[in-house]
């Protein structure tokens, strides 16, 4: 079959296409009528008719077929029609995109488009007299994603050429004596169909030793990849399937694409395995019915509701038998719904009770999940798995996959980690809470035991697949967002705030489980990123309330305000900052709220509000962080069986990024009025603030470490001084933001934040 090409896409009129859309469309009109006509008409005769005899034995069969080829008429020309309307519609749209990436975007930044002999692009950048013809890296990263756009459009459009192009065959039956074949309603009708085909197809080779052809499997990644996202196609395609056959494809073709080693089935593979499970993101999602609230939806119709969820939990605990070189493989249907999970956003309706019957399964049946690479030498194969991504094991373990769908599940995520399991109508379990599954009682004790990988790799190491997927999802689970978006931070609900209040106590409870070489260390740099999300409520907490609101109101509060939850958080920061990532981390975030509560309050202060008092109580709660994070800190390097390593760590980790610094210095700017241009004072506070973290809490790892060692007590005085010179600075930056000179009173209210923060939280010297 010829593909389409970027000069076909580009250059050619769609007008052709459209007239024919508005013609088959008035042709569906007037078969309708003829074939209303026939039934009301001359078959409602015919039926009616005293006929008796040879002539009634002929005509009125022949009547009646002559009516239902009227019918079937109507119905093939509206195929034809939904066909051709969605093809142009979906075309345009795609040669708008093309057109606006050649002619816009291409020309802005003097890219040149060419068309290569296989269809596809390749994008340069034009001579300029007025520069040396060279790129920075940016413009080359820019180029190269210009390309790949481009590419994806024409991909896209071929991939919809070759389906109008085969679903119109179908429709037409090529039968010039019949009317009526493969009836669609949508060219999204027609893809599904074929991906179910090709699916089924997969599964009947299989069987009998065989598998799809690369030209197949490239045509089922086209159409997985270009309908995730879309409800009609990913509700049909997986209803058609069900859940046995999908989970039953998805497991064979993992599992050969890994073993096999060839690199361009392993390719088309992984890229079906993301595509299925965003689609079965999708197919989940019950309709907003935002255009008209008075909606019903239909489980059966608009979304895969409880009745395919049902079946889908009965196959889950199922085990499911694949034969690989002459041996017998036997997994579980979970563990290959875990590789789905890990890709697209999923509606907690869906995703809250599959977590919670997963959970529920593992509980009453200890270590359910077969590990197959156990059995390597029988299947004489090095290596294969269920799970396609570079990270994340090989898929074994189902929770692992799990914990990633909740990390991009933000809503669910919140419900489950609220949730529990046990004393179901039938389980016979004791009920505990999941946060408790997962991170351990009070006492520590009773978390979930983590599955093995695959072989040849540290069980160490496959464990904390697992585990960093678990801090991913409390990430997600109290912030509100996917735990790896860039989007700003939300405002926090109750439940969000009750899952970081929790987590707070448990980690103070349990200190040695988090750090080191702790049970539960890889889940450190999420409980910075937790942190760093909560740093207001934190310092509120510190500051014995906010009556004066100079620290930004970030919704509801996590339940921390007894005298011994402040000792709690004490603990869980001096643990959680055992991590350089998230020591780095939380110091960032804590000098962003320093920072914008220092402006908060000098910009908002009161006309006989005394400036040093506003400098101490801006000041104090952070330095009650940084006291604690340095106490960290010291307590990690000394620990080290290399301190100058880990000092150097501590460096590397602040200078590595200051993702959460921008994030929550352009909301606090947005938050102060009376503060001229806000978008050139965010990049003075940014710069300011990146300066002082490595001025201040760099240090040379030779003398950290050394002095941790002999005199750990002195290491934190010289942090005192660091904390207090930086809080001076930082009352001196934000009064000038506010357009206060340095009057005497100015100068006494910096040394008086310098006096507080040295006092706050100190460790006295021996």
């Amino acid at each position: 079959m010829a593909r389409l090409t970027f000069d076909d896409l580009y250059h050619i009129s769609l007008t052709s296409l459209g007239s024919a859309a508005d013609d088959w469309k008035e042709m569906v009109g007037q078969l309708e009528t003829l074939a209303t006509d026939a039934a009301d008409g001359m078959v409602k005769k015919s039926e009616a008719a005293r006929w008796a005899g040879v002539n009634a034995d002929v005509t009125r069969p022949f009547v009646r077929k002559t009516g239902k080829e009227f019918h079937d008429a109507h119905t093939e020309a509206k195929a034809i029609w939904a066909i051709i309307r969605d093809a142009h519609e979906e075309l345009a749209a795609l040669q708008s995109a093309l057109k606006e990436a050649v002619d816009i975007d291409a020309k802005n930044k003097f890219i040149q488009v060419t068309g290569l002999p296989d269809g596809t692009v390749s994008c340069v950048y034009l001579h300029r007299r007025d520069t040396n013809d060279e790129q920075t890296q940016a413009q080359l990263d820019y180029k190269d994603r210009l390309e790949n756009r481009i590419n994806k459009l024409i991909a896209q459009a071929d991939e919809i050429d070759n389906s109008a192009s085969q679903a119109l065959n179908k429709i037409h039956g090529r039968d010039s004596h019949n009317f009526g074949h493969a009836k669609y309603d949508s060219l999204d009708d027609a893809q599904s169909a074929r991906a179910v085909q090709l699916v089924r197809k997969s599964l009947a080779k299989y069987r009998d030793g065989g598998e799809l052809s690369i030209t197949e499997l490239t045509e089922l990644r086209q159409l997985l990849a270009y309908n995730s996202k879309d409800h009609e196609f990913t509700v049909d395609f997986y209803k058609a399937l069900g859940p046995k056959d999908a989970l039953r494809f998805q497991a064979q073709i993992a599992l050969d694409a890994s073993a096999e080693g060839d690199k361009t089935q392993f390719k088309l593979a992984h890229s079906i395995q993301t595509s299925m499970g965003e689609a079965l993101a999708t197919a989940t999602r019950p309709p907003t019915g935002k255009d008209d609230p008075s909606t019903a939806f239909r489980e059966d119709r608009d979304y895969l509701g409880k009745a395919w969820q049902t079946e889908l939990k009965r196959v889950g605990r199922a085990p499911l038998t694949f034969e690989k070189n002459n041996a017998q493989i036997e997994i579980r249907g979970y563990q290959v719904l875990g590789t789905l999970l890990r890709h697209g956003s999923y509606d907690k309706s869906f995703l809250t009770p599959i977590a919670e019957d997963m959970v529920t399964f593992e509980r009453k049946q200890p270590w359910a999940w077969p590990e197959p690479h156990n059995s390597y030498s029988g299947l004489g194969v090095d290596t294969f798995g269920l799970n396609l991504d570079k990270d994340g094991g090989p898929g074994w373990d189902p929770v692992t996959g799990l914990l990633e769908g909740l990390s991009h599940s933000p809503q669910a995520s919140t419900e489950f980690f609220n949730g529990s399991t046990g004393e179901g109508e039938h389980d016979g379990l004791k009920k505990i809470s999941n946060l408790d599954y997962f991170l351990g009682d009070k006492d520590g004790k009773g978390a979930r035991e983590w599955a093995y990988g695959a072989a040849g790799i540290k069980v160490s190491d496959t464990e904390n697949f697992g585990k960093e997927a678990l801090g991913h999802a409390l990430e997600s689970a109290t912030s509100g967002r996917p735990y790896d978006s860039d989007t700003p931070s939300k405002t926090h609900t109750e439940e969000q705030a009750d899952v970081f209040g929790s987590v707070v106590k448990k980690v103070a409870a349990n200190p040695d489980l988090f750090k080191g070489d702790g049970e539960l260390a890889p889940i450190a740099g999420s409980l910075g990123n937790m942190s760093a999300e909560y740093m207001h409520d934190i310092q509120r907490v510190y500051a014995g309330g906010d009556e004066s609101g100079y620290i930004r109101d970030t919704g509801s509060e996590p339940n921390l305000s007894r005298p011994e939850d402040k000792h709690a958080l004490d603990l869980f920061l001096k643990t959680t900052t055992a991590d350089p990532d998230a020591y780095a981390t939380i110091t960032q975030a804590q000098e962003a709220v320093t920072s914008e509560t220092l402006r908060n309050a000098i910009t908002h202060r009161g006309d006989k509000a005394n400036i040093g008092d506003l400098a101490e109580l801006a000041v104090i709660p952070g330095a009650r962080v940084e006291g604690n994070t340095a106490e960290g800190r010291a307590d990690a390097i000394a620990a080290a069986d290399n301190s100058i390593q880990k000092a150097k760590e501590y460096n590397d980790s602040l200078e590595a990024g200051d993702g959460w610094l921008g994030r929550l210095v352009d909301l606090g700017i947005g938050t102060i009025d009376n503060i001229p241009v806000a978008g050139d004072v965010a990049g003075w506070v940014v710069e300011d603030i990146r300066e002082a973290v490595l001025d201040h809490k760099a240090a040379d790892p030779d003398d950290a470490a050394k002095q941790v060692q002999e005199n750990r007590d002195a290491y934190l005085t010289t942090e005192r001084v660091k904390r207090a010179e930086r809080a001076k600075q930082a009352f001196y930056d934000a009064a000038a933001q506010a357009g206060m000179d340095k009057t005497q009173s100015v100068k006494d209210a910096a040394q008086r934040a310098y006096n507080a923060a040295y006092d706050a939280n100190a460790v006295e010297a021996s």
